[in-house]
């Protein structure tokens, strides 16, 4: 089995979640462009900014599968 990669970026944005940490919240980093186009990265988005965290596995447990789809 490979390796998978972590999430740890916006790639509609191309920017790191690293870089939209800086940004202070959710909301500013939303309207930065993150998670507009195909929100794929707003659950990590949201852990984010509730861990500080800035990698994540692609299957982390602490996201609700509902967030998925949004």
């Amino acid at each position: 089995m490979e390796d998978e990669k972590p999430v740890n970026m916006c790639a509609c944005l191309n920017r790191s979640f690293a870089e939209l940490k800086k940004l202070g919240s959710l909301e500013a980093a939303q309207a930065a462009g993150a998670g507009v186009e195909c929100s794929g990265c707003v659950p990590y988005l949201k852990l984010v900014f509730e861990t500080g965290e800035t990698e994540f596995a692609i299957d982390d447990p602490r996201i609700p599968e509902e967030d998925f789809g949004q």
